[in-house]
C-alpha cells in the first residue's frame, strides 16, 4: 500500500545496542527568553554561533552539526508561573531549559520529505528538510524530515540511516514516497572531532 504524508519530526524510540535502557534526556541546555518562534517535540537543535542558547536547525541539514533532538521545556509564560510544556511557545518571562535528546547512541523514526529512502540507503548518511507543509500528527509535533536527496557517504551529514521502519502501514513501503526510516546521529556533538563554535 503507498505510504501517505505525514510529518512528525524525529521521534525517539529507542538506543543502538549497548545504550543505557532510559531516556537520557539533558536538560543542561538553555533558550533565550527573547527567542520568538514556536519550537516543536521533534526539532533538531543546534548551539547559535553567537551565545549558548539553542536554536532550531533550519533549511536543508546535510552539512549541520546538531546537538540533539528538543523534546520540551521549562519555561516561565510572561504573567505566568514556571510550567512544563513539548512545546517552546516563542518568547517567555526567563531563558527557558531545554529537554534534549543528545545521547550519541538514540535512534529516532522519521519520514521522508517525498522520494522513498531506499533500503539501499542503510548505513548511508543523510540530512534533513524543515519539512515545511504538509501535515502533523497530533498538536505540537515538528515537521522535520529527511531528505533522501542528501543521502552521502560523506562525514557530514547530521544522521545515519539505521534501518527500515519495521511496523505495518502507513510508512512500511520502502517502494513509494514519504516511507518512514529509522536514524542515529552521525554529525552530532559527542560524535565528531571537531568543537561546536
Amino acid at each position: 500500500m503507498a505510504n501517505t504524508q505525514a510529518q512528525f519530526g524525529f521521534k525517539h524510540i529507542g538506543y543502538i545496542s549497548g545504550g543505557a535502557a532510559d531516556y537520557q534526556l539533558n536538560s543542561q541546555y538553555q533558550i533565550q527568553s527573547s527567542y520568538a518562534t514556536a519550537i516543536l517535540q521533534g526539532t533538531p537543535m543546534i548551539k547559535s554561533a553567537a551565545s549558548q542558547y539553542l536554536i532550531p536547525a533550519t533549511g536543508t541539514g546535510n552539512l549541520t552539526t546538531v546537538v540533539g533532538i528538543f523534546q520540551g521545556v521549562d519555561y516561565t509564560p510572561v504573567g505566568g508561573v514556571p510550567t512544563f510544556n513539548q512545546v517552546w511557545p516563542g518568547a517567555a518571562a526567563a531563558d527557558g531549559k531545554a529537554h534534549i535528546i543528545d545521547a550519541p547512541n538514540a535512534l529516532f523514526l522519521v519520514a521522508s520529505l517525498l522520494t522513498a529512502v531506499p533500503v539501499t540507503a542503510i548505513g548511508q548518511n543523510i540530512g534533513f528538510s524543515t519539512g515545511a507543509g504538509g501535515t502533523t500528527i497530533g498538536a505540537g509535533f515538528a515537521t522535520y524530515v529527511v531528505d533522501q536527496g542528501t543521502l552521502t557517504t560523506g562525514p557530514t551529514a547530521p544522521f545515519q540511516v539505521y534501518s527500515m521502519y519495521q511496523g505495518i502501514g502507513n510508512g512500511s513501503d520502502t517502494t513509494t514516497s514519504y516511507n518512514w526510516v529509522v536514524v542515529t546521529f552521525n554529525n552530532q556533538r559527542f560524535k565528531q572531532l571537531t568543537g561546536v563554535a
